[in-house]
């Protein structure tokens, strides 16, 4: 199995692992696009989000806070939002979880301890370690309804923000019913 840069695709070698060793693992950056993000992040020549707009997958940039900084246009028309409604925003305030709209607000509920996207993206911050494919299930509001969702994300730490990429964002697994 071998690693591809998750934006330009450049080969970015072989990956010890054997959970699926006929895949290409696009998940990593290389030098050249690391660098060329942590510039973008300080002088903005052209807009983040135009910039990740090159990915083929659905990306948010995170700052540490944690607040959304921007997204690319198909994690845009994943979430179902224009980039007005997620820039500077907390990720639960983006996905519509409903404990966002709590007192507390996103992050501060008590429910939020416990939030998986949360804690996988504040772990990548605080640690440096990419996460993939974890699972998530957050529950969310839909038409003025309560849903369970499940959500699959990846996360990479570069420079000073996290590359949060949504791999799925959908209904939940049917559960098999036990007589």
């Amino acid at each position: 199995m071998r690693r591809v840069c998750a934006w330009c695709r450049a080969d970015l070698g072989p990956v010890e692992s054997n959970i699926h060793p006929e895949d290409t693992v696009t998940h990593g950056i290389c030098p050249s696009c690391a660098a060329r993000l942590s510039s973008l992040s300080v002088n903005r020549p052209e807009p983040l989000h135009q910039f990740l707009d090159s990915l083929g997958v659905p990306v948010l940039l995170v700052e540490s806070e944690p607040r959304v900084l921007t997204g690319n246009k198909l994690a845009r028309q994943m979430l179902g939002k224009e980039l007005d409604e997620i820039e500077g925003r907390r990720g639960g305030e983006v996905i519509r979880c409903t404990h966002a709209d709590t007192p507390g607000g996103c992050g501060k509920d008590v429910h939020c301890k416990s939030c998986t996207i949360r804690n996988t993206v504040l772990e990548t911050f605080a640690t440096g370690k990419d996460f993939l494919h974890v699972q998530a299930y957050p529950d969310i509001q839909l038409d003025g309804d309560v849903k369970t969702m499940s959500l699959e994300i990846s996360t990479e730490k570069v420079a000073d923000v996290v590359l949060l990429r949504i791999d799925d964002f959908g209904d939940p697994p049917e559960q098999e019913a036990t007589d």
